[in-house]
This record gives structure tokens, sequence and C-alpha cells, in this order.
């Protein structure tokens, strides 16, 4: 019983991990390219709908969704990439205001509230 909740354990913690992981190097690379938004939007609600989305419940907002699919380097590839520069003249969540001027200005380029 003992080795069993182990390997469960061990399991559990790679699979969260790897999960987690993910999204720590989508945020750095975020940050990489916007090194003044760190403290703003280095953060998950950046792309999700809630600030600390779980497996199971990681909706994404507006700006995430064009993350993913328009901003991807190769869909195809394991370890995915971006380009966020080719949604920065995109108004993703609608608001009037371009991506690229929200990320300027810290505020929420996935958050119609946010401009």
């Amino acid at each position: 019983m003992k080795k069993t909740t182990i390997a469960v354990s061990v399991l559990l913690a790679f699979c969260v991990g790897t999960t987690l992981l993910a999204n720590l190097d989508n945020q750095k690379a975020f940050v990489a390219k916007y090194p003044d938004a760190k403290a703003s939007l280095g953060k998950c609600s950046t792309c999700h709908t809630k600030p600390l989305p779980k497996k199971e419940d990681h909706e994404l907002n507006p700006y995430g969704k064009d993350v993913q699919t328009k901003a991807v380097v190769d869909p195809k590839a394991e370890k995915k990439t971006y380009k966020f520069e080719k949604i920065e003249s995109l108004d993703s969540d609608g608001d009037g205001v371009k991506n690229i001027d929200e990320i300027k200005a810290g505020t929420n380029p996935g958050d119609p509230k946010s401009k």
C-alpha cells in the first residue's frame, strides 16, 4: 500500500509539475519579450480567465486564445514557442485598445474591463 501511494504521488507530482513548468515557460517568454510588463502581466491571468488555473479548468481569455492560435510558431511542436509580436496589433478583448498598447500600459489585453 505504501509503495502504491508513493508511486501515485510521484506520478501526480510529475503531471502537475510538467503542466506548471509549461505555463511558467510561457510566462518567462512573455516577460522576456515585454520586461516592463513583468510586475503587472507576468502571471497566469494574462492568458487565462482564472488567476491560478487548474489543469482541468484552464480556460483561456481572448488574448490567451490569440496567443495559442495566432502567435504559436509551430502548433505541432511538443514544446511550443510564440511570436507575441504577431498579435500586438490586434485588440483581442475588443475594448478598443490594441494588445501592445495595453501591454505597455500594464493592463490586461485579455480583459475588456482592463484598458
